[in-house]
């Protein structure tokens, strides 16, 4: 089993969807069961990103659990629509959200912590080789939406990927993997083939980390293995292991 995690860019439109598409049906033939986690659409300014969602429950100073309800929808629309493309070209699969993923959230709106269920998962998912599930959220003893905080659907994947045994977990991003700086800073910015969780973290500390750090953390507590690659370019990126 693999995990596969397509960013905000990634999901952006349909042609840079198909490019996802591809890399889904290369897991499938390579690892048979394949779990997608997907981000919201876009980046900021785009409609449906979570920083467009987020900017109009702030305008409207509503209560926190009410805007983690609005910030979620982004990757609810995404997973949706990831899943029926997906059906559109013949991959069979099952859309998992909400109480029915098993992924449970705990501690404050925007910054909850995640766990996973393992019964309610596989029971939705049945025999089926392809799981899409939206990141950043899942939900409360309560019954109520909590969000991961910025990055949080990275989170999610690294947390499936524990909880599911997974081989290793693919970030697919707008990068061809880790850089020593922002290649949009420092163009000849040189990437990293392989890290270590204890070197990968430092390079975690600018303003667009390259995945969350504290789904970082929680990998590197567990052990998780993770590749971090371009959604759009075949190249080897970045494997980080112990």
């Amino acid at each position: 089993m693999i995990i596969q995690k397509f960013g905000g860019v990634a999901m952006r439109d349909s042609s840079s969807r198909k490019a996802c598409i591809r890399h889904i049906r290369r897991a499938i033939s390579e690892h048979g069961k394949v779990v997608i986690v997907v981000s919201a659409m876009g980046r900021a300014g785009d409609p449906y990103s979570t920083d467009s969602l987020l900017s109009i429950s702030d305008s409207l100073g509503i209560s926190p659990h009410a805007q983690d309800v609005a910030a979620g929808c982004g990757e609810l629309l995404a997973s949706a629509i990831m899943s029926a493309e997906l059906e559109m070209e013949g991959i069979e699969n099952e859309l998992i959200y909400g109480s029915r993923s098993g992924i449970l959230t705990e501690g404050p709106f925007g910054s909850a912590d995640l766990k996973m269920e393992l019964e309610p998962f596989f029971r939705i998912w049945g025999d089926r080789n392809v799981a899409v599930v939206p990141g950043f959220q899942g939900t409360g003893r309560d019954g109520r939406i909590r969000t991961t905080g910025r990055g949080g659907s990275d989170l999610t994947a690294v947390v499936m990927g524990d909880m599911l045994g997974a081989e290793i977990v693919e970030f697919f991003k707008d990068v061809p993997g880790v850089m020593e700086a922002d290649p949009s800073l420092k163009p000849d910015a040189k990437l990293f083939e392989s890290l270590t969780y204890a070197e990968l973290l430092p390079l975690l500390e600018t303003e667009r980390p390259v995945i969350q750090k504290k789904a970082a953390l929680y990998a590197a507590m567990t052990s998780v293995p993770l590749h971090i690659r371009s959604f759009s370019e075949e190249c080897p990126g970045t494997f980080v292991t112990g």
